[in-house]
């Protein structure tokens, strides 16, 4: 599997020259039908009641609810020409659009899919639902959002955004779903030698939900900045040596050390004094999960997938988790994987690739438990 985070950090300019036209069409289904949905109806009320639906409390929830894939459009050349969606509703076959090469996704955030489109002249934020076969309008700009994330309150969307012309950093906007203007609530990081270029900053909510982690990383090392929703406070970490954002619970950032690939150390970084202690010595894909002890670490034993160790945030290991099939992957948040479904607490989602919705399991985190989303609808 060709590591995702190079294409997420990489950024749509240079997907075309690592030669990934293969790995898009594996992923696309053969049953797959275009999708041209219809714009929805019922004002503000009913996009914040789908945005605002609970997520799923069982397998079966997450059988019958909303996953996505974006996957690069590449031409014979190698020139990426576009970015496919592949949305879909439980085990039903999928649908896809095809989108403008600068396109991302991310959720799901309730029953949407939160989109954000760039023609060349201006960006576009739509949420879709497959459920009801249509999507919502919810704002564009002349700068270009490279992403954008919902807040969990539901009040208003957070995106970052490049200058169109020069591509410099335009900080973090918050965008009130009631149809006020977008604020910027975060200011461009300054340049640092020691990060390099910025080739992409992801936006990642804690998970209790009211801090937004704002991280932008180079080719190898990372700066992450946390936000406060609630008084607009912003702290940015002090940890030199910071890698890829896996997550934020409490007090602590949780990471991988600046490393080039996988496997890497994981490490939780203090957000007020910067101190990162260790996790794990070397871990593959990592996810962040709540659970009733508290926030726990689910990593890959290694890179090859097959096992799976869960730790507290000091790194004290709690369980092994042995996989059935040892070639199922874990799959990690929306960034790295260009794909999102949510699972019920105390579950990961595992897939042959690592990402693919419709051919995933769930796992039990307590006992190992393994059940096929498509089992639990039959």
């Amino acid at each position: 599997m060709v590591d995702r985070r190079w294409l997420m950090r990489l950024g749509p300019p240079l997907v075309g020259a690592l030669s990934v036209g293969a790995m898009a069409s594996a992923s696309l289904g053969v049953t797959d039908r275009a999708w041209d949905p219809l714009p929805c109806s019922g004002g503000a009320a009913a996009l914040a009641g789908s945005l605002a639906a609970p997520p799923p409390a069982t397998p079966a929830e997450v059988a019958r609810g909303p996953w996505f894939t974006l996957d690069p459009v590449v031409d014979e050349a190698g020139t990426l020409v576009g970015q496919r969606l592949r949305i879909g509703p439980g085990a039903d076959r999928a649908t896809y659009l095809d989108l403008p090469p600068e396109s991302s996704a991310a959720g799901p955030f309730g029953r949407l899919v939160l989109v954000t489109r760039d023609d060349g002249r201006r960006s576009e934020l739509r949420a879709f639902d497959r459920g009801a076969d249509c999507w919502w309008a919810l704002g564009h700009t002349n700068d270009v959002v490279r992403r954008a994330t919902v807040e969990p309150s539901v009040g208003a969307i957070h995106e970052h955004r490049v200058d169109r012309a020069t591509r410099a950093d335009l900080g973090v906007w918050r965008r009130p779903l009631d149809g006020s203007p977008a604020v910027r609530e975060l200011a461009p990081l300054p340049r640092d030698g020691s990060v390099g270029v910025t080739f992409s900053t992801t936006l990642s909510w804690s998970l209790e939900g009211d801090r937004l982690a704002v991280q932008s990383c180079g080719a190898v090392r990372c700066r992450t900045q946390v936000l406060d929703a609630a008084t607009g406070a912003v702290r940015q970490l002090a940890a030199r040596d910071q890698g890829e954002l896996i997550g934020l619970a409490g007090d602590r950032v949780v990471a991988y050390a600046a490393c080039a690939g996988l496997p890497c150390p994981l490490v939780a970084i203090d957000v007020d004094t910067g101190v990162a202690e260790p996790i794990a010595p070397a871990g593959g894909l990592a996810r962040l999960i709540g659970t009733r002890d508290g926030p726990r670490l689910a990593v890959e034993a290694g890179i090859g997938g097959g096992r799976l160790e869960v730790r507290d945030l000091a790194g004290r290991l709690d369980r092994a988790v042995r996989l059935a099939d040892p070639g199922l992957r874990l799959m990690p948040g929306a960034d790295r994987a260009a794909a999102g479904v949510v699972a019920p607490p105390g579950w990961l989602v595992l897939a042959p690739d690592g990402r693919s919705p419709e051919r995933a399991v769930l796992t039990r985190l307590a006992d190992g438990w393994t059940v096929e989303l498509q089992e639990v609808l039959r």
